[in-house]
């Protein structure tokens, strides 16, 4: 009797488990049904999309994001929304919305779109460009000191004696080909060491540098296959769960003794740094690191009392300039990595616009001749900005080649432009249909590389290089400095 009593209690267990499970799935099913009502519910136009997956697969097609959704523009209007999974993103080259969500409204939005697995904003080890509201707000108010005019023309000697050795190692590289891409991402990696962390690791004299070889795995990662990715981007809501899997992988592999992330690598070297001067005690230069240790404290409950807070509950809170060590870490981390390949990036495209563009070679050569043909003057970030054809050109190939991907997600219910938008959404700028739109940049067709269009005044929101508004690229002044340098 006992046992009889206890299979039907176990059979009863597994139909209710069983029947639970059902729901729970056709439950999470009809959410995403409703989510893809999204669009249509606003009277907003949309491609064609698929269940579960929505436009991812179209969007990545043939590797060319950016290209894909300005085709999308072209066909559906300067406003239109797409799936990525069933998380939906507003597309927009529409001047009037831009302008309310990157700078009127920017508190309404003032986080970036996720990665994925990315987590919550309020991760420990988020660095700036993953936080949002008032942590964000801290973090950008420590910062912001570091690329002022003074402390960029103290950079001056350092990235000089970079780019020195850059230029001595094509003189010593007559016969042998250099691959052009390589080399400035080498000397990026070395001037960012320099510059803003004061370590020298002479990266472009060593080919087998570690620091190098971890950073273009992170790049070549970033852009491989990962199924578990895929999860996260069609199943975002378990984030949780394909977050555990990925750390518990990644300590298998310690544990058996394969190699270790190459993110994991790059913090921990930092950690190193970040000991040895803390312990030291020493008076280092004022550069980004310094600066981040500077606002070093351990009062964790104290420095994050009013990170949920969205911007514009703090009028009158005094926030805490102060950063914990694991956030200094992160910090670290991002900036090296964020500088890294957009402006090697960048300085790839202007060779080979130079390359395919004699004229043009030949109009920067006179220019930079004549003005430094007196010895005594140097090239320095004063000289160096009156150089107008220079300035104009470095200008027309950031927006011939729109380095950098411009989106904001929504952290508090808004209307903008009579589209309610809800948090979660993001808000995705198009560059290609701004930087060649006629209307923006004609006469000359835009689609034509010419320096001289920047001679005459444009909608400031029409170039978009460094995005815009308060989350406007932080280190575009150093970026700036390298790009003309070179």
């Amino acid at each position: 009797m006992t046992d009889w009593t206890f299979d039907v209690d176990k059979m009863l267990w597994l139909i209710f488990s069983k029947e639970v499970i059902i729901l729970f799935v056709f439950s999470y099913l009809m959410i995403i049904v409703w989510k893809y009502q999204y669009f249509k519910q606003r009277g907003i136009k949309t491609p064609k999309y698929r269940f579960i997956c929505g436009n991812y697969f179209d969007l990545i097609r043939n590797k060319s994001e950016s290209e894909n959704v300005y085709k999308w523009t072209m066909q559906l209007g300067k406003t239109f929304g797409y799936f990525e999974g069933h998380s939906p993103v507003l597309v927009t080259s529409d001047l009037d919305i831009i302008q309310e969500v990157f700078i009127r409204q920017f508190s309404n939005f003032s986080a970036r779109k996720k990665n994925p697995m990315e987590g919550a904003d309020s991760r420990e080890f988020n660095h700036l460009m993953r936080s949002s509201n008032c942590r964000w707000k801290r973090m950008r108010s420590i910062m912001n000191p570091t690329f002022s005019k003074q402390k960029l023309e103290k950079m001056n000697p350092l990235l000089n004696e970079c780019i020195d050795r850059l230029i001595n190692k094509i003189r010593n590289n007559i016969i042998s080909e250099l691959k052009i891409p390589e080399a400035f991402k080498k000397l990026t990696m070395d001037s960012l060491w320099k510059c803003t962390y004061g370590i020298d690791l002479n990266i472009q004299n060593k080919p087998c540098n570690e620091y190098f070889k971890a950073s273009e795995k992170i790049f070549a990662d970033a852009y491989k296959f990962k199924f578990i990715k895929l999860l996260s981007i069609f199943f975002p809501e378990f984030d949780f769960l394909w977050i555990f899997f990925t750390n518990f992988q990644n300590e298998i592999k310690k544990r058996i003794g394969l190699a270790s992330e190459p993110k994991v690598f790059i913090i921990n070297e930092f950690h190193k740094t970040l000991k040895e001067r803390i312990s030291n005690n020493q008076e280092y230069r004022k550069d980004y690191m310094q600066l981040l240790i500077d606002s070093l404290d351990d009062d964790e409950k104290l420095i994050k009392k009013y990170d949920h807070l969205n911007i514009n509950e703090i009028k009158d809170i005094h926030l805490e300039k102060k950063l914990t060590l694991n956030e200094i870490k992160a910090n670290l981390k991002m900036f090296m990595l964020a500088g890294y390949e957009s402006t090697s990036f960048a300085l790839s495209f202007c060779f080979h616009m130079l390359a395919i563009k004699k004229d043009e070679q030949e109009t920067l050569y006179n220019e930079i001749e004549d003005f430094f043909s007196n010895e005594s003057i140097v090239p320095d970030i004063q000289n160096v900005n009156r150089l107008p054809y220079l300035d104009m050109f470095c200008k027309e190939i950031l927006r011939f080649y729109p380095i950098s991907r411009v989106a904001r997600r929504c952290v508090k219910q808004t209307t903008v432009k009579g589209i309610n938008m809800t948090p979660g959404l993001i808000v995705r700028i198009d560059h290609f249909a701004i930087h060649f739109d006629p209307v923006l940049w004609g006469p000359i067709d835009p689609k034509e590389f010419f320096p001289l269009r920047h001679k005459v005044a444009r909608n400031p929101l029409s170039f978009l290089a460094f995005g815009l508004g308060p989350r406007i690229c932080l280190g575009d002044k150093l970026f700036l400095l390298t790009y003309f340098y070179n």
